[in-house]
């Protein structure tokens, strides 16, 4: 009876929502897929065509739960430069699959080499990471095996982040509690037991190569230093519940978000982690995946097991107000299940990808002029 009554709402509400997108969206594009996908990223280049749309590529993966092989896709949406107002929703948008890479385990996370974007590392519920350069395989049915397997883990996970100025470096850790630094021509650099618990994310810092956080079941967030790993600084009971993600600032060194499964957000300074520096309140269940804006150093974007995408503006204030906080900026409730991961466009400011475990992929950008 209660399910009955929650899909109900659930149908209500997604009414509400969607009778309102044109007056709350620029953009509003909804795709189907085959599968859901655990992960999405957009790739950072744009090409123009006929000077009349811009295309851009998207990373995903699928989960079929075993009915298929699970594969490492690489999408192409092309965007017309004009819009007919009548037309917003999907306005002759084009999504195609341009190639699909078959995966040897099934992956839960899988991200580009931000200094060489061909290069792919995927986290998988097996042990190994996998590494793929999409260059070398052929864009259907490939049979060449993963590029690199990096072998240190002892079981899966879905934690792994590359190092932002160091070619071919990566974090990682799972659910054997482990964190890895790899290389992926030399293989494990150093692995150490920073957690108790399961090791949920990990965040390589923008400015400082030598410089990573790791979160975990044991609402611990460790900020670890590579070159001294015995001086990593800890704070215990981050947060009430499990920690699942974290992501340091592009913009700001200092600058670290972490997510939990107590519906909270906190933003800290690990200079000094006594205290977080924003409590960001508005999701009603377990945080998913956080991404710092790549245009705007103040703004954040959340996603849950609630079913909505939240954007915050650390400028507004950093004052708490009942169960909503105060910088809490778009709520976007265009999906009917929990929210898988999200990304910001590197290409289009206040532009998002969304995608759900209903198979939903969503493209969306609100007025930049009613919110920046």
């Amino acid at each position: 009876m209660e399910s009955k009554v929650e899909e109900h709402i659930i149908e209500e509400e997604y009414k509400i929502w969607r009778k309102n997108v044109p007056h709350l969206y620029d953009l509003m594009y909804t795709q189907t897929l085959k599968w859901p996908t655990p992960s999405i990223q957009w790739f950072p280049e744009v090409q123009r065509v006929e000077n009349q749309k811009s295309v851009q590529r998207l990373l995903t993966t699928t989960f079929s739960n075993g009915l298929e092989k699970e594969q490492l896709l690489i999408s192409q949406i092309s965007f017309p430069d004009t819009v007919d107002e009548d037309s917003l929703n999907n306005a002759d948008i084009d999504f195609k699959i341009t190639q699909s890479i078959p995966l040897s385990s099934d992956a839960n996370r899988c991200l580009y080499c931000p200094l060489a974007t061909n290069i792919i590392a995927c986290r998988t519920e097996s042990s190994d990471v996998l590494i793929y350069d999409y260059t070398e395989h052929p864009s259907f049915n490939s049979s060449k095996a993963p590029d690199a397997v990096l072998k240190g883990h002892t079981d899966g996970g879905f934690a792994v982040d590359w190092n932002h100025m160091i070619f071919g470096q990566l974090v990682t850790g799972g659910r054997d509690k482990m964190v890895n630094v790899f290389d992926i021509n030399n293989g494990i650099l150093f692995s150490k037991s920073y957690h108790s618990q399961i090791v949920n994310d990990v965040s390589y810092s923008r400015h400082n190569p030598n410089v990573f956080c790791s979160v975990s079941d044991d609402l611990r967030i460790a900020v670890n230093d590579t070159r001294n790993i015995t001086s990593t600084v800890t704070l215990e009971k981050a947060h009430l519940r499990s920690i699942e993600c974290c992501t340091f600032s592009p913009f700001k060194s200092e600058l670290l978000a972490t997510g939990s499964s107590d519906s909270v957000i906190k933003v800290w300074d690990i200079r000094s982690l006594e205290t977080p520096l924003f409590v960001l309140r508005g999701h009603k269940d377990t945080l998913i995946t956080l991404k710092w804006s790549p245009h705007y150093e103040s703004l954040l974007a959340s996603c849950s097991r609630d079913r909505r995408v939240i954007i915050w503006d650390l400028n507004k204030t950093d004052s708490c107000s009942g169960d909503q906080s105060p910088e809490t900026l778009f709520i976007h409730g265009g999906h009917t299940n929990l929210v898988d991961d999200v990304d910001w466009n590197p290409c289009e400011p206040m532009e998002i990808a969304s995608v759900s475990c209903d198979n939903v992929l969503q493209v969306w950008k609100i007025p930049l002029d009613n919110y920046i």
